[in-house]
């Protein structure tokens, strides 16, 4: 079963980007619409989001019923645990870097090598400063 996600194509991402993921929302570069390898990574983000999403409304709504909020309360203020992700790729390293991975690993299953995807894991934009062998490593494992 796929998630529920919408691809949009433009050249509107940051300079040296291919691909985004924001929630359900994938931005694509228009050169890339037919590279399989950045559709999947991307979706694999999709995918972290719903699952920690769905893990964070759980926590958030259990959080308010043991504070003693009432249904109507829980059930309002439980979507913000869909942010789950979003704030742990944004505010965690060790987050970004599993979530990093996890994509990385299923874009070289459709044909992305391995010193590509070091290279690309070893970007200065993910801001995780990691070493040669220390991507390698945790790309081939």
């Amino acid at each position: 079963m796929r998630l529920r996600h919408w691809v949009i194509y433009t050249d509107r991402l940051p300079s040296g980007v291919g691909g985004t993921a924001n929630g359900p929302i994938v931005r694509i570069r228009p050169e890339y619409r037919a590279d399989a390898g950045i559709h999947a990574h991307e979706y694999q983000h999709v995918i972290q989001w719903y699952q920690e999403g769905m893990v964070g409304m759980l926590l958030v709504a259990l959080l308010a019923l043991v504070g003693g909020c009432h249904w109507s309360l829980t059930l309002a203020v439980a979507p913000a645990g869909m942010a789950a992700h979003s704030l742990g790729y944004a505010l965690c390293a060790s987050h970004r870097l599993w979530s990093e991975v996890q994509a990385y690993r299923v874009q070289m299953r459709h044909g992305l090598s391995l010193d590509d995807a070091v290279a690309r894991l070893m970007s200065p934009r993910y801001k995780l400063g990691l070493h040669y062998n220390d991507a390698r490593r945790l790309l081939s494992a």
